[in-house]
């Protein structure tokens, strides 16, 4: 695909200027290696104290605890999932892990909208951290900003000494409040991601059609936009397979490039072999595709940083529950060990086809 050859092109000639910059950005405070440009800088020991101390905010806290042993369970549950789905190819399973990457496992046009996602859900992430650390009076020693490759991303540091004199209880809500509110967003999100479009939608876009199909052999093409069959209005999948399902051939009216066209179809099984989507206006899309990966990013976010993989909160989370039983602490690096390389496998096991 060009476009995805410029995009890399692109992205190593950025890389490749910030690397000839690299004595001048690191005397502006940045750190710099290849693909990895971070920014830090000391930074107040209170963040919003007065919503930190809130009465809402210590609920909130208390909730997140909660949310966090549940990311944690359908964390691990996911990756097991998806694990032994790709490693039973006679039954293709419905939970697949892969890694974002516009251009190659997404189309490149989406990610103005996966950046725009990350950045403000990691921001937000970040910030909740800073919050319950003042709300459990532990100081916040530094924050900063992060590019791996051109993913965006944001950190804060809390005072390390003040961190590991803090109680469990304390240590525990700080990690969790970032976890739950990725998955709090996440459900703020569904419910848009999931009513909007069918409320929006002015058809039924074709994407694809299968070689030899009903629709294949009255020459639809991927493009055309299906609004009426047997002069029923169809403006969404259901719709479109409710009507086929009701007749055996159909009349079916197709907004083209070129217009409006009619199309003879005969299908005695009732299915058209189409590949399709909702059709929204262009001035939508925006709106719809930001919403979209708000939602997939942030269930990501707090499925993935939830469970105990080393790096990650969850990690974080097992590691304190852990401390309380001989030899806890060991016993949680070697099942975070091992839930590290089922994930990698799961993921190596995604490029693979099925």
């Amino acid at each position: 695909m060009p476009t995805t050859i410029y995009f890399l092109i692109g992205l190593l000639v950025f890389w490749g200027i910030v690397l000839l910059l690299r004595e001048k950005l690191v005397e502006m405070g940045f750190t710099v290696y290849p693909f990895l440009l971070l920014w830090r800088k000391g930074t107040r020991a209170e963040w919003f104290p007065k919503l930190a101390r809130s009465r809402a905010f210590k609920v909130f806290e208390v909730i997140s605890l909660g949310i966090s042993i549940g990311a944690m369970l359908g964390g691990i549950s996911l990756i097991i999932l998806s694990l032994l789905g790709s490693l039973n190819p006679a039954k293709p399973s419905t939970v697949r892990l892969e890694p974002i990457i516009p251009g190659v496992t997404v189309g490149l046009d989406q990610a103005p909208y996966i950046l725009i996602a990350i950045g403000v859900s990691v921001l937000i992430h970040e910030l909740m951290h800073a919050i319950s650390a003042t709300s459990n009076r532990i100081s916040v020693k530094s924050g900063g900003i992060i590019l791996l490759g051109f993913f965006p991303g944001a950190f804060v540091e809390p005072e390390e000494r003040e961190f590991s004199n803090s109680s469990t209880l304390s240590k525990l809500k700080v990690v969790s409040v970032g976890i739950a509110i990725n998955l709090i967003l996440a459900g703020v999100f569904f419910p848009i991601v999931s009513y909007v479009p069918p409320m929006l939608s002015q058809g039924v876009l074709v994407e694809g059609v299968l070689p030899h199909s009903a629709a294949y052999n009255s020459s639809m093409e991927p493009g055309y936009v299906i609004q009426e069959i047997n002069g029923i209005r169809v403006t969404t999948p259901d719709q479109l397979h409710r009507v086929l399902e009701n007749f055996t051939t159909y009349l079916i009216e197709v907004k083209t490039p070129s217009g409006s066209e009619l199309f003879n179809v005969t299908s005695p099984n009732h299915f058209l072999g189409v590949y399709i989507t909702y059709y929204i206006p262009s001035y939508y899309l925006p709106l719809i595709s930001t919403a979209l990966w708000m939602f997939i990013v942030n269930l990501s976010l707090g499925l993935l940083n939830g469970a105990p993989l080393i790096i990650t909160d969850g990690g974080k989370v097992l590691n304190e529950l852990m401390k309380k039983i001989p030899h806890g602490e060991r016993i949680s690096l070697i099942l975070q060990g091992a839930l590290v390389l089922l994930l990698v496998f799961s993921i190596s096991l995604s490029f693979t086809p099925q």
